[in-house]
């Protein structure tokens, strides 16, 4: 993919603003090109492309305000939407909580970005597939995504913020199946650059979980002893950051921090950091509003150190902006923690097991909800991979088990962390979110299993 680049991405936003008929107005674009290889039994069946650009214009007039969102850059199409955000805004009530748009500020320079991820091919894509298909012994079969994201950001603002930013992604999946009997098993790579991602590992590992996904056992609802590998870790972060971890839900009384900050909310062992400039991360150095992303300290072993802030929640709440506004079109306002790394520990995959008396260990989870957000309980199933372990050594498969259980109980009972690495919750990478973390496998003391799939 070729970049528009910061001149003639901030050019044109830079001329819609002048003499902008509002008090003050500011523009953020996003630039998306996405490409998905999709096969299933060991077979490519679909090559697809995107590549979007999508603006969001506001405009505030005595604190009331309009927003217009489209798909041009062109100068005249950009002036029109503010024209109308501007009509809409004096249409509006004034919002007496309005903070005005940011002020500029220094941002670090953009980290996320690898010139070669930019340039894969399709045919890179599909020897990547061809690679995890060749590795997949001969009575199993496979199946999954191979992508290729670049991304392209720019906000601009009448106040003289002019920031821009590129970022790439390359994420490479498998489920394997068995011909068989039923059974599967799953991996996944994710990472700012293509040469992070191991086609032959990724199929070693689903098939080594396919190959013991085998007769399965129904689990007996109760409290157990559990592993959770990195992909299950990642699904219980996310709904602490939705429930939880912006300065607006705290306002509103619907987190686990209301109250709370300064207190015990969980374990010694769990701490919690949102921080986007770091480098195993993806991400850009600005939010949606043109603020600069801060390191923010969530949880300190164990303790509640506060949420993040966009404008809007950092005036409501006394506090400064912390450079987490996000699309609002996809997250509620008020602050969203989507760069979240987990402290780790030195414990090997094998030893987390091994301090297993009587278990199970999680692969990853599916369709995980929250009935009780201020509680940041999470309920949902298993999937492809879950096995009970007796006396430190995996024993049997399971049929998929469902669980209710709190994220703030099931951190307070850590036993072990192992190193963390870069993973994305099941709705982030199937396109529905985009929460990333750096997340390390943990042994827990006690999860809660509700009931168990038919076998």
């Amino acid at each position: 993919m070729t970049l528009l680049g910061a001149d003639r991405l901030l050019a044109p936003l830079r001329q819609a603003l002048r003499d902008v008929p509002a008090d003050e107005a500011d523009i953020h674009v996003h630039r998306r090109r996405a490409a998905i290889t999709r096969y299933s039994h060991s077979s490519i069946h679909q090559n697809a492309v995107s590549d979007e650009t999508h603006a969001t214009v506001r405009a505030i007039v005595a604190k009331a305000v309009g927003i217009v969102t489209m798909n041009s850059l062109e100068p005249s199409d950009l002036r029109r939407a503010l024209t109308e955000a501007a009509s809409l805004a004096r249409a509006s009530r004034p919002d007496d909580e309005w903070p005005g748009v940011a002020d500029p500020e220094p941002i670090a320079a953009p980290s996320s970005f690898h010139e070669e991820t930019a340039a894969t091919t399709p045919e890179a894509q599909a020897n990547s597939i061809g690679a995890v298909c060749a590795a997949v012994p001969k009575s199993m079969r496979a199946a999954g995504t191979a992508q290729i994201e670049v991304t392209e950001d720019a906000v601009a603002n009448t106040r003289g913020v002019a920031a821009y930013a590129p970022a790439t992604m390359a994420y490479l999946r498998a489920l394997v199946q068995s011909d068989t009997y039923v059974g599967s098993g799953y991996a996944e790579d994710l990472s700012m650059r293509v040469d992070g991602l191991h086609p032959e590992t990724i199929a070693a590992r689903a098939a080594e979980k396919c190959a013991l996904d085998r007769d399965r056992i129904q689990l007996a609802p109760g409290d157990y002893e559990a592993v959770f590998e990195e992909l299950a870790v990642a699904e219980v972060l996310r709904v602490m950051s939705l429930t939880g971890l912006g300065g607006q839900s705290v306002r509103e009384g619907r987190s686990f921090m209301t109250g709370r900050i300064g207190e015990r909310v969980t374990g010694e062992s769990f701490t919690l950091v949102d921080h986007a400039m770091d480098a195993r991360t993806i991400a850009v150095p600005f939010d949606v509003e043109g603020t600069p992303r801060q390191k923010v300290m969530l949880v300190e072993r164990g303790l509640a150190r506060g949420p993040v802030y966009d404008r809007t929640s950092a005036k409501a709440m006394g506090a400064r902006s912390t450079g987490h506004a996000a699309d609002p079109s996809r997250y509620a306002a008020g602050g969203h923690a989507g760069h979240l790394a987990m402290a780790g520990g030195p414990a090997t995959r094998e030893q987390l097991i091994g301090s297993v008396r009587r278990g199970v260990l999680i692969t990853r989870f599916h369709y995980t909800n929250t009935p009780d957000p201020r509680a940041a309980t999470m309920t949902g199933t298993t999937r492809d991979g879950t096995f009970l372990i007796v006396d430190g050594k995996i024993t049997r498969a399971l049929a998929n088990v469902r669980y209710t259980m709190s994220a703030l109980d099931l951190f307070a009972g850590i036993d072990l962390l192992g190193p963390q690495r870069l993973a994305r919750d099941w709705w982030s990478s199937n396109g529905m979110g985009s929460i990333l973390c750096l997340v390390p496998p943990i042994k827990v003391r006690r999860a809660t299993i509700t009931g168990s799939s038919p076998l």
